[in-house]
């Protein structure tokens, strides 16, 4: 018995051994995400301390950080009991970015973007005409946000809807306004699809020409094309695992230069045969388009001179990493109502107020399905599949984020659906909600 009960406590001590280190080794990315992403609620969106924790860190070990918010010096400092804190530091210039090495720190100091923008266009085409006798579309929104007691939770914030450039729905949870920045996580991937087509159209950027990347001149990597990047398909190896250290934990927690990250690893399938969804693509994408600029004020300056200010879209907001490159994978804030301005911009084929602002094939390419994606991806947006919406128009295509973000195009509706929340997709039917949606318009 004695011997036995001597095993067990062997057993047991090596248990706790190995659960505190898990814990211990995963401590940087716990209390860096628990640090960056109260940082921008707070800072950004303009959201309370209190609030923001209850509904955007209450999970998991990310509900256990002690997190100091310092409204003077504008830094988030986030610890497990104390255990290897870490900071996010506020810009209101380019946002919040979790710092490793405080010389990283870019200094934006040259560059105004609120002097240098002029938004001239603002609501030339969103016009707000809501719907009030609307019995279908008041009732599709009911179901959005009414939770079913047992079930798992929706945590929808807001719901718009644009049909024919006018805003008929425009729905907010309790705490937040149409004055408030949404994060769109996955959702600047799509943004970083668009500046790429921007490119395309403003300086002929060739999207089946190699990468400039001379890091890859001498392997296989080398014929790795901007196409390739935008379908996910550049072969490189990748391990998108949020619940674990891995590649994209390492890049967006642990690293203060991502573009690092994302170009670091070598080949695991040949170039432009493997869909893989991957984060570390949609930074490469960032940091290629940050090589077509002379400068770094030129590569800040350029979202918002050529895309957001010709659209309307004042409030978006692309943060960046220590080093200054936007945070191309999950880092897009912007009000409910700019969010519907970019869908608009794909539903009108790239066109806005006359104007084109993506190349004229730009729309169709972005939903062409990636080399074996079974039909399910783009250029950085999600495509419509029978299988997950039986009951939508097959023309539609979305913007994908984290925890339900969702812009709908659906071109043949002349419709935009824009969709946040603090939820896993499982609760969310967004194939009912579409279909409830078009049946109100129609």
């Amino acid at each position: 018995m004695k011997k036995a009960l001597k095993y067990l406590g062997i057993i047991l001590l090596l248990g706790v051994l190995y659960g505190s280190y898990y814990l211990y080794v995963r401590l940087p990315i716990i209390n860096g995400y628990a640090s960056k992403n109260l940082c921008s609620c707070v800072f950004v969106s303009g959201r309370t301390v209190e609030d923001a924790e209850k509904n955007e860190l209450n999970f998991s070990f990310i509900k256990l950080t002690t997190n100091a918010v310092d409204t003077v010096a504008k830094t988030v400092t986030s610890s497990f009991y104390g255990f290897r804190p870490r900071t996010a530091h506020y810009n209101e210039k380019v946002g919040c970015a979790l710092v490793n090495l405080e010389e990283n720190i870019t200094d934006f100091k040259d560059i105004d973007f609120k002097k240098e923008l002029v938004y001239y266009q603002k609501d030339t085409l969103l016009k707000v005409n809501i719907q009030t006798e609307n019995k279908a579309l008041i009732e599709a929104s009911n179901h959005h946000f009414t939770e079913i007691e047992g079930s798992p939770r929706k945590n929808t914030t807001a719901l718009l809807v644009v049909h024919n450039n006018q805003l008929i729905l425009e729905r907010y949870a309790k705490g937040f306004t149409k004055e408030n920045r949404f994060l769109g996580w996955s959702m600047a991937k799509s943004i970083m699809s668009t500046l790429i087509g921007v490119l395309v159209k403003e300086k002929g950027v060739d999207i089946e020409k190699p990468l400039i990347m001379p890091e890859w001149e001498n392997d296989e990597r080398k014929h790795i094309t901007l196409n390739n990047v935008l379908q996910m398909s550049t072969g490189i190896e990748w391990v998108e695992d949020y619940g674990s250290i891995s590649d994209v934990t390492k890049m967006l927690y642990t690293q203060d230069d991502i573009y690092d990250v994302a170009t670091s690893n070598d080949l695991e399938y040949p170039v432009g045969t493997f869909y893989e969804y991957s984060s570390g693509s949609s930074n490469i994408l960032s940091g290629q388009i940050k090589a077509h600029f002379e400068n770094k004020q030129d590569y800040w300056l350029f979202p918002y001179r050529s895309l957001f200010a010709k659209i309307g879209m004042e409030s978006m907001l692309l943060e960046t990493d220590p080093k200054g490159l936007f945070v191309g994978s999950s880092y897009a804030w912007a009000t409910a109502r700019d969010w519907c301005r970019y869908g608009m911009l794909y539903e009108q084929d790239g066109i806005w107020n006359g104007n084109q602002i993506l190349p004229q094939d730009w729309t169709q390419y972005t939903a062409t399905p990636a080399t074996n994606s079974v039909g399910k991806y783009g250029a950085q947006f999600w495509l419509h599949t029978k299988e997950e919406f039986p009951d939508v128009p097959s023309d539609m295509y979305f913007a994908d984020g984290y925890q339900g973000q969702r812009v709908f195009i659906i071109p043949s509706k002349n419709l935009v659906v824009v969709r946040f929340g603090l939820s896993s997709d499982g609760p969310v039917d967004f194939n009912q909600l579409l279909k409830e949606i078009i049946a109100g318009i129609e």
